[in-house]
């Protein structure tokens, strides 16, 4: 007796939604292709609900150059009395409409946000039901800096993960991070202790990540009116977890294993290829520069190497000679600096004095070249430039016109830096006894010859 009045009374409820469905009026729909930088009106609707206006955005086709190129469709609105739908197309959006009317639609998580982003590329379309007066707007951005910051820093983790895998202070900084953010998942984890252990717990925790998802979702729409309300807890919070996390990572010590360090760099390299990928709405042509960008980091450096010197060899740089005058300063400048790097060496204790002296013809002059004085003497200087003058009586006029158009005239110098002679204006210029840097061996067989 009793099931066949359960089963009537199924049967009415199911009738009595049925009419109900049916009664219900056919929504008037009205759709809209925005343009960019365009701006509508619409007053007051009295039928409320029952209205339904799409505004759709047709797309363009992809390209590098409108790779940072964004679009987003603004709801300006005085209140909460409206409800969006989403959709690709005008049928999807009345689609979801009349679901969301039906009784049989149940809906936890609404969304109703006044700034949505579209894809430049791919045609969308935004259904708004309101009772009250609004303005829809979309606006354009050919090139979104933010976006190309977020690229750039996308691209910089992955370049700089090997660097900051092995860094102290970045350990120490990513640690505080994650003890700030990852505090919520302790809270949980020290919960989730409190209840027995059985199937259906395990199911009661396991659906209730929807929960979870709709908290977190709250705090980020709340996030300022959060920091004004509660700041002072807010600081708190920070300030203590912080300061464990520092703690727990001065315990643990950065990693010192080389695989610890490859699984940290992997993980930066993921972050930063996450962060350029999520930085344009261009899927194709962002996977192929970080592609590009990949095969350019792992690329041999030995096969670049080998490039350039093939390159070299096919393509011979062209060389300059230098003039003579340059050719006597670089000489004039190479033989200060050897000689001043030798002077610094005899009077290192890196050579041994006693043992260069005891085979030296003229120790005295090796004594006084190591407290400063001229490697030649006047005496030599004039020997050497008579030598030269005499070869210049002798040789070809237009040979001794090209050596003495060198307007340089070498003379040793001083420790007051004058040059010891001062009558060089009349006397050719003299060439330096050596240009090359000596080695030690060189260096004590130079100055043995003293």
């Amino acid at each position: 007796m009793f099931q066949p009045r359960l089963r009537c009374g199924f049967i009415s409820l199911f009738t009595l939604m049925a009419i109900c469905t049916a009664a219900t009026p056919h929504p008037m729909t009205d759709v809209v292709f925005l343009a960019p930088r365009t701006s509508i009106d619409i007053t007051a609707n009295w039928n409320g609900p029952n209205t339904l206006r799409t505004y759709c955005y047709p797309g363009k086709p992809p390209s590098l150059l409108s790779l940072f190129e964004t679009v987003e469709f603004l709801l300006d609105i005085g209140n909460d009395d409206y409800t969006e739908y989403r959709g690709r197309t005008p049928k999807e959006v009345l689609d979801h409409y009349n679901e969301q009317r039906s009784l049989f639609s149940f809906t936890l998580f609404s969304q109703k946000r006044q700034r949505i982003h579209l894809s430049p590329f791919k045609p969308e379309c935004i259904g708004v039901s309101s009772r009250q007066p609004y303005n829809v707007r979309l606006r354009h951005a050919q090139f979104d800096v933010l976006r190309f910051l977020q690229f750039g820093l996308g691209v910089l983790v992955f370049c700089s993960s090997r660097t900051l895998a092995k860094n102290s202070i970045f350990y120490y900084l990513a640690g505080i991070v994650l003890g700030i953010c990852g505090s919520l998942l302790l809270i949980i984890s020290l919960t989730s202790k409190l209840f027995p252990r059985r199937p259906m717990m395990y199911g009661v925790l396991i659906g209730g990540w929807t929960i979870g998802v709709y908290i977190l979702k709250q705090l980020a729409d709340n996030m300022c009116l959060i920091l004004l309300t509660y700041r002072d807890y807010v600081v708190w919070y920070l300030i203590i977890t912080s300061l464990i996390s520092f703690l727990v990572c001065y315990r643990i010590g950065p990693p010192k294993n080389s695989r610890s360090q490859n699984i940290i760099m992997w993980l930066l390299q993921a972050v930063g290829g996450g962060l350029a990928y999520f930085s344009s709405w261009n899927s194709s042509g962002v996977i192929f520069l970080i592609v590009s960008a990949f095969a350019a980091y792992y690329f041999p450096q030995s096969l670049v190497v080998y490039g350039k010197s093939l390159y070299r060899r096919r393509f011979p740089p062209k060389r300059r000679l230098l003039t003579q005058e340059e050719y006597y300063q670089q000489t004039v400048n190479e033989t200060q600096k050897s000689l001043a790097e030798l002077r610094e060496f005899v009077n290192s204790p890196n050579c041994n004095q006693w043992n260069i002296m005891s085979n030296l013809r003229n120790p005295i002059r090796f004594a006084s070249f190591a407290n400063g004085e001229p490697h030649l003497f006047d005496e030599e200087i004039e020997d050497y430039s008579r030598t030269i003058e005499e070869s210049m009586e002798a040789a070809d006029q237009n040979e001794a016109e090209d050596y003495l158009q060198c307007s340089m005239h070498y003379r040793p110098l001083s420790n007051n830096g004058f040059n010891v002679s001062q009558d060089h204006r009349r006397r050719p210029p003299m060439p330096p006894p050596f240009t090359g840097l000596p080695t030690r061996h060189a260096t004590c067989e130079h100055s043995a010859g003293l």
